[in-house]
């Protein structure tokens, strides 16, 4: 046991290594438009209205309930937020409870590492239960627990004790409820530290808690992070940070992976039915229109955008489906669809010198007829995850580096 856990170390140190160091000189060719850089040129400033609200260490996820509350994680905490004005206001800040605890069960070995705690979040589609991404799986709680600051607002987790992974950072959740998808992002052993997709069939009681039995998982390309549903459900997209071939540090090609949903519920492993080569350390992805997936290349400072039909056909090379690539600030990572726009968390999360923060506004359709340069809205430091309030009018902003929720006015969007 101790040479696995051994061996596993290392093989996140090794990935971890490849993350940090940064871009390279030897650009892949199956990848049309593989830039590598560090800082983004400077945006134009795009000005926006926007308040604050200090809520601690390290906000990552951030997502509405509605337009009266919000949810963001906070380190090991869920911070409850009042929408009702554009202000956000600090509800409750709710703990992790003891049995999620760093060196307990959902594998959180050190507090103050960047990677543990909570981390991104996301609402089943009836809005009871909000899945909490962190260390092993995910944990569960009750939307109008946790409003009502109650101590039992936690009524499930989601964990394989680490059986693929133990990094984990997204979830989405079928339209049915009953089954999470988790991204795992440095994997296991058992995945050969490779990323994988790992699946829960969850199942809620009448008292409010939630049961589940693991379903399994399919092993993707290394440091798989992003993912997002197609339109109608039937594909789930993913994003990893760097392909299965990577024989150095300069071999800097992420991997868009096409996965069967059906398949995916029931047999994982035969769930995966396309890979195409992406830029530059792909993070995140969002479908806009129904039509076209929009995927933030943090280390490219883009963000490509991809033929979501062609996707699902199974196209597999990038030139057939590669749409378009956009200009961003430095290192974007987190995205989010506001009507006809993309917003993107242009983090700067290496410290790069002359670079900014901020979120930059790209007009989708501006931007398929082949505009690549957009203006960008000041942040904190280091943006991390985006939210778009249900009536559009307001953005909130995670900046993990400087402990605060940003609310920005985005309602002159609608205008232009």
């Amino acid at each position: 046991m101790a040479g696995c856990r051994a061996s596993w170390i290392a093989t996140v140190a090794a990935v971890a290594i490849m993350l940090l160091l940064g871009a390279a000189n030897a650009v892949p060719t199956r990848y049309p438009s593989l830039r590598c850089s560090t800082n983004a040129p400077p945006r134009n400033i795009l000005k926006a209205n926007s308040e604050t609200l200090r809520v601690g260490n390290r906000p990552w996820g951030i997502a509405y309930l509605n337009d009266d509350y919000a949810f963001a994680v906070v380190n090991f905490s869920l911070a409850v937020i009042d929408t009702t004005n554009f202000k956000p206001k600090l509800r409750v800040l709710i703990p992790l409870p003891p049995l999620f605890a760093p060196g307990t069960d959902m594998g959180n070995d050190d507090p103050m590492s960047d990677g543990y705690g909570y981390r991104e979040l996301t609402f089943s589609h009836d809005k009871y239960n909000l899945y909490i991404a962190t260390g092993y799986g995910a944990v569960i709680i009750d939307t109008v627990r946790a409003i009502q600051a109650r101590t039992n607002a936690v009524v499930g987790t989601l964990s394989s004790n680490g059986y693929a992974g133990r990094s984990a950072i997204e979830l989405s959740v079928t339209p049915d409820d009953k089954y999470i998808f988790i991204s795992q992002e440095f994997g296991s052993d058992n995945t050969e530290g490779r990323g994988a997709i790992e699946v829960f069939n969850v199942t809620r009681l009448d008292d409010g808690t939630v049961i589940s039995s693991y379903r399994g998982y399919v092993p993707l390309a290394y440091a798989t992070v992003g993912q997002k549903f197609s339109s109608d459900y039937t594909k789930l997209f993913v994003v990893s940070e760097i392909d299965n071939t990577t024989a150095s540090v300069n071999d800097t090609a992420g991997v868009l992976s096409v996965l069967d949903v059906a398949k995916l519920r029931r047999t994982p492993k035969q769930a995966l039915i396309a890979e195409i080569a992406t830029g530059c350390r792909p993070s995140r992805c969002d479908m806009a229109d129904g039509k076209h997936l929009w995927v933030t290349e943090r280390d490219a400072n883009q963000v490509s955008v991809f033929d979501a039909e062609k996707l699902m056909g199974n196209r597999t090379n990038a030139t057939d489906v590669l749409v378009a690539t956009v200009n961003t600030g430095t290192s974007p990572i987190g995205i989010a669809v506001a009507g006809g726009y993309i917003l993107t968390a242009d983090s700067n999360r290496f410290n790069y010198t002359n670079a900014t923060t901020g979120v930059t506004v790209v007009n989708t359709a501006t931007a398929l007829l082949g505009e690549v340069d957009f203006p960008q809205i000041p942040t904190g430091e280091f943006p991390r995850s985006l939210a778009v309030s249900p009536s559009g009018n307001t953005l909130l902003v995670s900046e993990f580096g400087a402990g605060n929720i940003r609310a920005v006015d985005i309602s002159f969007l609608k205008k232009l």
